[in-house]
C-alpha cells in the first residue's frame, strides 16, 4: 500500500498524467413550475395590469383565444386540478348537490402527481368552492405546504383564516383595515418566502398562487353581527391603490345593455333593461375590481424577482390564468359568469420559460384542462387519470403552431355525457332544475352558495326551467344549445360581440347541423379524443 502511494506522488510530482476515472453527467433538474390563478379576472382588464403584461409580453407566450371550459368558480378549478372536463369529474356546480370540493377526487389531482415526481408542492389561497367548510384543518393530499383559505372567509381582504399545515389563524378582522393584513400581499409575501427557501432545496418546486381579486368580498350584516349574507359588487382594494380608477369608464363594448335581444334565450331576453342608476353600480364595482388587480400585478412583479434574485428564474415556468370571466351590463347582464359568452368564458393565460418563444401570441383555442396537461408534461408526471386537455408547450415554443381542435363548454345538466335533444330530456333531474333556475333568475353570480343563508337577493324576472348548458367553439363558431330546448349560433369572424344569433337564419342550417354532430362527439368525450380536430364547417349559404 506504502508504495502505491509512494509512487501516485512521484508520479504527481514529475507531471506524468494519471488516469482519473470518468465523471458521471449531472443529471438536470426539473424546472420549477409557479401557476397565478385570479379570480373572476375578464380578459380586458389585463390593460391595468402593466407589470404582468411588461414581464409576458417581453418573456412568454400570450394565449389570446384562452377560455374556461365551465366559466364558474369550483368547476373551473376543479378542471384544474384534475385536467378533466365537469362531465368526468362530475363537478357540475359550486356547491351541492350538483358539486363543490367534495365532490373532487382529491387523491387524483396535479399536486399528487407531481408530488410523485418528485416536486416540493405548495398551495397559497383560495381552492375549490367548499373547502374548509367541514373539516377547516383538513389538508389535502398532495401539498407539501399548504396554506389554504378556509371558506366562507376566503371570500374577505381582511379577518380571513388560513388553514396552515393544519393549524387555523386568522388575519386581521373585517372591519378594521390593516395593510398587514391585506390578503394579496399577505398571499404575495408567503409565495416570495415559499420560493426562496425551495430555490436552495434539491428537489424542484410547484407553486400554486390563487389571488380572491378580482372576485367580490362576502359582506357581514354588521359590527356586531357576524352573520355572512352576500357578496359585495367588488373587493377593497388596497389602501394605497384606493381610487386609482376613479375615473376610468366601462369598456366601450357594443353588446352592453343590448338594445334587441329577441334572438337570445328567453330567460336572457327577460333581463331588463339596465337602468341609469344601474350602469352607476356596474361601474362602482367594475372600477374597484381594476383596483383590487394592481396588488396582484405587484405580486407577480415580486414573485418573479425572487426567482431572478434565488437565480432559479432561468429553470422556471411561470403561468397566469383566471377560472372565469365577468359580465359588466354585456347582453343586459348586469353582474355574473356562468355563461359560455365572451365575458365570462374568454380569459387571460400567459406561459413564459425555457424554451419558450419571447413576445409572442398564439392564436390557438385553448382550455383548462390543457394547463393541467401542460404542467404534467413540465413535470414529467404520471397521471393516475385520463386527462382531457393536451399540453400546450409546443405552441409556447412556436406560437405560429394552430390546430382545428374545438373547445367544449358545459354547465350543470349540460355537464353530462350524453347530449341534449328537443324532447330528449322530458324532465331534467330535479337538482339541476334547481342550479338552472337560479341561473335563469338573474343568479348567473352563482356565489350564493358560499355564503350561509339569508341568501343573496336575485331578480324576479326569470321563470325557465334551466340555463344550463353545453356548446362548442371553433375557430369561427360559438354554438350553445340549453337544456330548455334553447339554441345561440354566433358567427365570430362577422360578429364578436355575440349580438345576433343565426340559430335560425336558414344560411346557416348546414353550419348548425355540423357543428351539432361535432357537439354530440365532443360532449361525451374522455381523455385524448377531447383533443380531436374536427374538419372545416361548410361555409353559410
Amino acid at each position: 500500500m506504502l508504495l502505491l502511494v509512494l509512487a501516485f506522488v512521484a508520479a504527481a510530482c514529475t507531471g506524468q498524467p494519471q488516469s482519473v476515472p470518468p465523471q458521471a453527467s449531472p443529471v438536470p433538474r426539473k424546472p420549477n413550475v409557479v401557476m397565478v390563478m385570479t379570480d373572476d379576472q375578464w380578459l380586458e382588464s389585463m390593460r391595468f395590469m402593466p407589470q404582468t403584461q411588461r414581464y409576458f409580453g417581453t418573456q412568454g407566450v400570450t394565449f389570446d383565444r384562452y377560455y374556461a371550459s365551465y366559466p364558474l368558480c369550483c368547476p373551473s378549478r376543479s378542471t384544474f386540478l384534475s385536467g378533466q372536463f365537469a362531465h368526468n369529474n362530475g363537478v357540475r356546480h359550486n356547491a351541492d348537490p350538483l358539486g363543490g370540493y367534495d365532490k373532487l377526487n382529491e387523491a387524483e389531482t396535479l399536486p399528487v402527481w407531481l408530488q410523485r415526481a418528485g416536486y416540493t408542492t405548495s398551495h397559497i389561497g383560495k381552492y375549490p368552492n367548499g373547502y374548509g367548510e367541514d373539516d377547516p384543518t383538513h389538508v389535502p393530499p398532495g401539498w407539501d405546504e399548504w396554506r389554504g383559505s378556509v371558506d366562507p372567509s376566503t371570500y374577505k381582504m381582511y379577518g380571513y383564516r388560513l388553514n396552515e399545515n393544519g393549524a387555523l389563524r386568522t388575519y386581521g378582522d373585517y372591519w378594521h383595515e390593516d395593510p398587514q393584513h391585506y390578503q394579496t400581499d399577505v398571499y404575495r409575501d408567503k409565495g416570495a418566502d415559499f420560493i426562496r427557501r425551495q430555490s436552495q432545496a434539491g428537489s424542484p418546486f410547484f407553486l400554486s398562487m390563487a389571488f380572491l381579486a378580482p372576485h367580490g368580498e362576502i359582506t357581514p350584516g354588521a359590527p356586531d353581527n357576524g352573520d355572512l349574507f352576500r357578496i359585495a359588487d367588488g373587493p377593497r382594494p388596497a389602501q394605497r391603490h384606493a381610487g386609482a380608477f376613479a375615473d376610468v369608464p366601462l369598456p366601450a363594448d357594443p353588446s352592453f345593455n343590448e338594445a334587441d335581444m329577441s334572438d337570445k334565450p328567453k330567460f336572457l331576453q327577460e333581463y331588463p333593461q339596465i337602468a341609469a342608476h344601474e350602469t352607476a353600480g356596474i361601474t362602482e364595482s367594475y372600477r374597484s375590481r381594476l383596483e383590487s388587480l394592481l396588488a396582484v400585478d405587484e405580486a407577480v412583479r415580486k414573485l418573479i424577482d425572487t426567482l431572478r434574485e434565488q437565480g432559479v428564474l432561468e429553470n422556471t415556468y411561470l403561468i397566469f390564468a383566471s377560472d372565469n370571466g365577468f359580465f359588466f351590463g354585456q347582453h343586459q347582464i348586469p353582474t355574473g359568469k356562468f355563461l359560455p359568452h365572451e365575458a365570462s368564458a374568454h380569459v387571460p393565460m400567459m406561459i413564459s420559460g425555457p424554451g419558450v418563444a419571447r413576445g409572442g401570441h398564439s392564436a390557438e383555442l385553448t382550455s383548462n384542462p390543457d394547463l393541467t396537461a401542460t404542467i404534467a408534461d413540465l413535470g414529467g408526471t404520471s397521471p393516475g387519470l385520463a386527462l382531457d386537455g393536451r399540453s400546450l408547450l409546443p405552441f409556447a415554443q412556436d406560437p405560429r403552431r394552430q390546430t382545428g381542435r374545438p373547445i367544449l363548454h358545459e354547465a350543470a345538466a349540460g355537464a353530462l355525457p350524453e347530449p341534449v335533444r328537443p324532447g330528449a330530456r322530458q324532465q331534467a333531474p330535479a337538482d339541476d332544475v334547481q342550479a338552472g333556475r337560479a341561473a335563469g333568475a338573474g343568479d348567473l353570480d352563482q356565489d350564493v352558495a358560499t355564503a350561509p343563508r339569508p341568501a343573496k337577493p336575485r331578480d324576479e324576472h326569470g321563470q325557465v326551467l334551466s340555463a344550463a348548458y353545453e356548446g362548442i367553439r371553433t375557430d369561427r363558431y360559438l354554438y350553445i344549445r340549453y337544456v330548455s330546448g334553447a339554441h345561440e349560433l354566433y358567427d365570430l369572424a362577422i360578429d364578436p360581440y355575440e349580438l345576433n344569433s343565426r340559430h335560425d337564419d336558414a344560411r346557416y342550417a348546414q353550419v348548425r347541423e355540423f357543428l351539432d354532430r361535432q357537439l354530440d362527439r365532443t360532449q361525451g368525450c374522455v381523455g385524448a379524443d377531447c383533443g380531436r380536430e374536427i374538419p372545416q364547417p361548410p361555409a353559410p349559404g
